[in-house]
């Protein structure tokens, strides 16, 4: 059985998304006969027992500080050490991780047969036989250009989104969104560092006209959840849920969004699911930017200049433009028009065999 390796950290600072994004491209690998490990820090926040539950083992690299870019010798010396120790062939190392570059790969290149690294910053060199970058760019074609080796396959774009089979399946039986706000989903990030559910949760209780449902989803990292359980057991018709393995389900049944950008914000477009985007990370600010222009979304701006006031006005908004939502939800879908099934792990085997 081949083996896939996987350098990723989740924590309360930063987030799951990483985490749960190598999850679904494991899980993808795993229908094709891979055998996958994650190596990861034990960070505070972090998703060990998640990737168990997901039937995976992981190995823990005893820092338990982060680390920083620049500084990453010792991290990659002690993954070394866990691959010579495990004593069989790597296949594939994937790298999600923004302080891992060039140097680091470099020292762990002669222990893998291909490395692949998922990034969107374009803001460092890596030595990589793969890259991943999954957000919308004018740049597509140049972007990485210098910062990989010739031989680099590059996979730029919103096409390339890592989702699980359940997206998929749900979107060939979507039907366009009528403009009701009858359900409304809150959801920013596993860990929600800037605390915003709290805000939208307040927001919620100043409006004089509530939808019918609000369904808000937070990720067993979230500090503030037990804050959050009690906020939403004050609201007849707020449901919370934490770390959910069906998100597919959720938006699908949502008539509006609020939530941070990254992964998350293109899965809802995935599925049509017109929102409102706060940005809570620097990385997030350029794929915001882009979406709004191309009308998928609603920007908030940065989650420092947002309040509950915020999003009081905008989910009143929302409710009382049915047409902006409709458009919302065309094209949000039109960036997907072409992605009928995954097509990461085509590229993944395509490159093993050539």
């Amino acid at each position: 059985m081949r083996l896939v390796v996987f350098r990723v950290d989740a924590s309360v600072s930063i987030g799951t998304g990483h985490v749960m994004r190598c999850l679904t491209l494991a899980d993808a690998m795993r229908e094709r006969g891979y055998a996958s490990l994650f190596i990861c820090r034990r960070l505070n926040g972090n998703l060990g027992d998640e990737i168990e539950k997901r039937g995976y083992r992981v190995i823990w690299i005893d820092e338990y500080s982060p680390m920083q870019l620049g500084r990453s010798q010792e991290d990659a010396a002690a993954t070394v050490r866990i691959l010579k120790q495990m004593n069989r062939s790597v296949n594939w190392l994937i790298i999600d991780h923004y302080e891992i570059d060039r140097d680091w790969e470099a020292i762990l290149k002669p222990y893998v047969e291909y490395i692949m690294v998922i990034d969107d910053l374009a803001n460092r060199s890596h030595l990589c036989d793969l890259l991943l970058d999954q957000n919308l760019h004018a740049d597509e074609e140049t972007r990485y250009r210098e910062l990989v080796p010739l031989h680099c396959k590059r996979l730029i774009g919103p096409r390339y989104l890592l989702l699980s089979p359940s997206f998929y399946s749900l979107k060939r039986k979507l039907s366009r969104r009528q403009g009701r706000l009858e359900n409304l989903l809150v959801f920013f990030g596993g860990s929600d560092p800037t605390n915003e559910t709290v805000k939208a949760l307040k927001a919620l209780s100043e409006l004089d006209v509530v939808p019918s449902h609000t369904t808000v989803i937070i990720g067993s990292a979230n500090p503030n959840r037990g804050y959050i359980r009690e906020l939403c057991g004050q609201m007849d018709k707020v449901r919370l849920y934490v770390q959910v393995d069906n998100m597919a389900e959720h938006i699908a049944q949502a008539d509006f969004a609020l939530g941070a950008g990254g992964v998350a914000m293109w899965e809802r477009c995935f599925l049509g699911l017109p929102s409102a985007i706060t940005i809570v990370a620097d990385n997030q600010k350029a794929s915001v930017d882009a979406a709004e222009k191309y009308g998928a979304v609603w920007s908030l701006g940065w989650h420092d200049q947002v309040n509950p006031g915020t999003y009081r006005k905008i989910v009143e908004r929302a409710m009382s433009l049915p047409d902006e939502r409709r458009m919302m939800n065309g094209k949000a879908l039109e960036l997907f028009e072409r992605s009928s099934r995954p097509i990461v792990l085509d590229e993944i085997l395509a490159l093993e065999e050539s």
